[in-house]
């Protein structure tokens, strides 16, 4: 299915972003002619289509691998390949440009969002109301009197806008919580 952990990675952080609203991975290769002419097919780790719109095509590698292989000036070429009924834009992502953290939030995001319980979002609704900010999850969670489920709850709720907290560090219980909005 992904050819590395890096693409997994990528995969979460796009996703959890909240600003993709299509995804396509592997998709159809794009024909182009490198440096020396040589006619070459590139196929991009991921299409993906953003909430204003905008399709993106995006090569995933390992920064050092980029480097070495000369692969952002292979880009030029492949970008100037890419049809506007393919793509708006080419990127290329490597593992510098988004911390561990991030990746392993996201990852979380999906994980928390499978045992979701609705009971206690609205509990975290209401308790939201009376409080001030900025918080801690860990006085979030004590409030809602849920546990694990708790957490869970105040997680889901940073990724899907009702707060905001940081997300290129670890988040965890000693985490600041701010009301929704970008901080």
């Amino acid at each position: 299915m992904f050819e590395s952990r890096l693409e997994l990675n990528v995969l979460y952080v796009l996703l959890a972003s909240g600003d993709v609203i299509d995804l396509w991975e592997q998709p159809p290769s794009v024909t182009y002619y490198d440096a020396n002419g040589k006619r070459r097919n590139h196929f991009f780790d991921f299409l993906i289509q953003r909430a204003s719109g905008r399709r993106v095509a995006i090569a995933v590698k390992p920064a050092k691998i980029a480097q070495s292989e000369g692969f952002a000036d292979e880009l030029c070429f492949i970008r100037q390949a890419v049809s506007k009924n393919f793509a708006d834009d080419v990127r290329l992502v490597t593992d510098q440009c988004f911390l561990r953290a991030e990746a392993i939030n996201a990852e979380r995001y999906f994980d928390f969002a499978r045992y979701r319980s609705a009971d206690v979002a609205d509990q975290l609704h209401q308790v939201l109301e009376t409080i001030s900010f900025p918080t801690t999850i860990a006085e979030l969670s004590q409030k809602l009197n849920a546990g694990g489920q708790g957490f869970r709850a105040v997680f889901l709720a940073i990724y899907e806008g009702q707060l905001n907290a940081d997300k290129t560090s670890i988040i965890n219980l000693q985490t600041a919580v701010y009301a929704g909005g970008v901080q």
